[in-house]
């Protein structure tokens, strides 16, 4: 890339809103096998490797293999933007927040188990473009985390997301979202009592001397946002502490949100209720329902967080990440798909 200094690095209503800190357009089919064949063409693999979309993602063919969908996994996309207040539609498609946290829950009911990806803001993909007035200029590659911002505000930036990270992930589709901005943090936190992680870095310890990596913390309404939100926007990459954080509070938070639906699952609903005005879904009462006693069943640990591959490189403006193609769809196959 011409022009750039490079540096390289190898390297979120229920638990949705959970996600909501950190972790978390349905189109028609037709659509979806076309962002499909779409996406395999710019995929940087080998011939051996290259996959065969047959009728969309439901069946493909991978290294001579063939593999079915499995139809009984619900996807729920949740992004965490950044912006304070109410969260409501805006009159033109401009001045919407950033995606600052994106990730998708992967609810297996056959397998009983459930898996995080963790998607960085940062990661460079397709994304859609509306101009102020609301016309389709297509897409063009730019960070992730732009998807959102390139929207009203509302269900068309929220649409505009779901689209963008269903085709990263090679067409598969996002069932469910969940959007919050920084003012749902406390409440979330609060849902659960307070969340105890162990703290994977420094990144705090300056401002928050119990922060310290390693230490054992409850995080409370005076470190939550902080905790969850914070980044050095004055050193290059700082966005990888961050999702290290979000990667520990997620993982206690499920265990902890788990117990809490089990006690009082009705009151779960009406106390998320109470912070509508700080979040957008696609999610019903009945599929919330269904939903929660999903997540009862399904396992989930730290292993279960998983961050695409790639290159991180230092950019002109932002960071940039490059996810490797051919490991992201080798995941794919593994937590989407089952030999045939």
């Amino acid at each position: 890339m011409p022009g750039r200094k490079r540096r390289r690095k190898q390297n979120k209503k229920v638990f949705l809103y959970s996600a909501a800190v950190v972790i978390i357009l349905a189109v028609g089919l037709g659509i979806w096998a076309y962002q499909i064949q779409k996406r395999q063409q710019s995929l940087h693999v080998t011939a051996g490797n290259s996959v065969d979309m047959k009728a969309g993602y439901r069946n493909i063919t991978y290294n001579g293999k063939e593999y079915q969908y499995n139809s009984l996994i619900t996807t729920v996309l949740y992004a965490g933007v950044d912006s304070e207040g109410e969260m409501k539609e805006n009159e033109s498609y401009t001045g919407a927040a950033r995606a600052d946290s994106i990730s998708v829950a992967v609810l297996d009911k056959k397998h009983e188990k459930m898996t995080i990806i963790a998607l960085s803001r940062d990661t460079m993909t397709d994304v859609r473009r509306y101009s102020m007035s609301g016309r389709d200029r297509g897409t063009y590659e730019t960070h992730l985390g732009f998807a959102y911002a390139y929207g009203d505000g509302g269900e068309v930036s929220c649409e505009n997301l779901r689209e963008a990270v269903s085709n990263l992930l090679c067409g598969i589709p996002i069932d469910e979202y969940v959007v919050t901005n920084q003012s749902s943090m406390t409440h979330i936190n609060d849902l659960v009592g307070g969340v105890t992680v162990t703290v994977p870095n420094n990144d705090l310890a300056a401002e928050y001397p119990q922060l310290t990596e390693g230490a054992v913390v409850k995080l409370d309404d005076t470190n939550v946002g902080a905790y969850l939100q914070y980044r050095d926007t004055e050193t290059d990459l700082s966005n990888e502490g961050r999702i290290e954080r979000q990667q520990s509070y997620v993982t206690a938070y499920v265990g902890q949100l788990k117990q809490v639906l089990q006690e009082d699952l009705e009151g779960t609903w009406n106390r998320l209720e109470e912070m509508d005005t700080y979040l957008q879904t696609s999610i019903t009462k009945n599929k919330y329902l269904s939903l929660a006693k999903l997540l009862e069943k399904t396992d989930f640990s730290f292993d279960s967080y998983y961050r695409p591959e790639g290159e991180n490189v230092v950019g002109e403006e932002h960071d940039e990440f490059y996810v490797d193609e051919e490991a992201l769809q080798e995941k794919i196959i593994e937590l989407f798909y089952e030999e045939i």
